[in-house]
């Protein structure tokens, strides 16, 4: 009789070893998902980005002011596109696709990885990419 008793205890506790076991990998799966998820709310998901757009074109037509620096001799491009611009508590920046740009995406300052493509827009005649840095 007390064998009976004991080999109960060991499928018991080996039962348990295994059910444990598994719920281990489970946590450390769900932790590992979660893990890998961006901790930041993308920007992207907010459906009006006009005002951005208009204040791009705005600092490229000088509506708004932003001046003008000169990178290489004889090349002279927007403060803006070098150092960014802050709108709403964030700076954003951007460059012009088909252009020499000098932003630090373009000059191979931050890696592709670093940033959060926020906009490109094509509806005017340059298309404008606008992101911001992680």
């Amino acid at each position: 009789m007390p064998m009976t008793g004991m080999f109960r205890l060991r499928r018991f506790g080996l039962f348990t070893l295994m059910i444990g076991i598994e719920l281990c990998l489970l946590v450390s799966a769900v932790g590992w998902l979660l893990s890998a998820t961006p901790s930041r709310t993308p920007l992207s998901a907010n459906p009006d980005l006009t005002p951005l757009v208009d204040e791009i074109r705005g600092r490229m037509s000088g509506e708004i002011v932003d001046p003008l620096i000169e990178v290489k001799p004889g090349i002279t491009i927007r403060v803006s596109n070098i150092r960014g611009f802050r709108y709403a508590g964030s700076i954003y920046y951007y460059y012009i696709e088909g252009a020499p740009n000098y932003d630090p995406l373009s000059r191979g300052i931050i890696r592709p990885d670093q940033v959060e493509i926020v906009l490109r827009e094509t509806s005017g005649a340059q298309t404008i990419v606008l992101y911001r840095v992680y």
